[in-house]
């Protein structure tokens, strides 16, 4: 008898300790601070304030700031995904690409700046710098780009879209656009600059 309430009570103590925070909701709070300051400019304080949790349950967790980042790309493409493709089902492939436009011009006139895509801003950040992370976000962006053209590709077929060239195509020069719109906005462009590049996405998705 002695020797299985031994046994119970050391598997008990090698257990650990139970978590004492939600961790999609701390990783959820670290992919937005990262979003907002970038990778170099966030630190270890700030990420433990913003994610409410202890130094020791972050590496018990986490690991490290790079690993976090790492698991904070992969949530934000799981996320955008479940996002875009919700909208797919509502309003069609065609008008998801556009509502990507909309909603770029949207934050703009709210909040008077634009923040955009987490992907990009990390490729612009890590690049040559970080070799992991850039490999990651290499792999992030190509995903996303393989979903565009999925989308072209079914617009093409429901005739939302009627350019014939190849869907990779017609996405590439949308995204790109895209970026180099919010790209343009976060360096001050004019109004009318703005509507030019607003009206040459739409041009592409015709």
């Amino acid at each position: 008898m002695y020797y299985l309430v031994y046994n119970i009570f050391m598997k008990i103590q090698t257990r650990g300790r139970p978590k004492t925070f939600d961790e999609t909701e701390a990783l959820t709070a670290a992919m937005h601070y990262f979003w907002e300051h970038g990778y170099d400019n966030t630190s270890l304080d700030s990420l433990l304030q913003t994610m409410k949790i202890k130094k020791s349950s972050f590496y018990a967790t986490f690991k490290s700031k790079e690993h976090l980042f790492s698991k904070s790309l992969a949530l934000y493409r799981e996320s955008m995904l479940i996002r875009l493709n919700t909208l797919n089902k509502e309003i069609g492939p065609k008008q998801t690409l556009l509502m990507l436009t909309n909603m770029t011009i949207s934050e703009l006139r709210e909040s008077g700046k634009v923040k955009g895509c987490l992907l990009v801003n990390s490729g612009q950040e890590c690049y040559k710098k970080y070799t992991q992370l850039s490999e990651q976000i290499a792999l992030e962006f190509k995903f996303f780009q393989d979903l565009f053209s999925s989308f072209v590709k079914e617009a093409q077929e429901k005739k939302e879209i009627l350019n014939p060239r190849d869907a990779p195509i017609i996405a590439g020069r949308y995204i790109n656009t895209l970026n180099g719109l919010i790209v343009s906005i976060q360096a001050g462009i004019s109004d009318a600059q703005i509507e030019d590049i607003v009206e040459s996405l739409n041009e592409i998705l015709q």
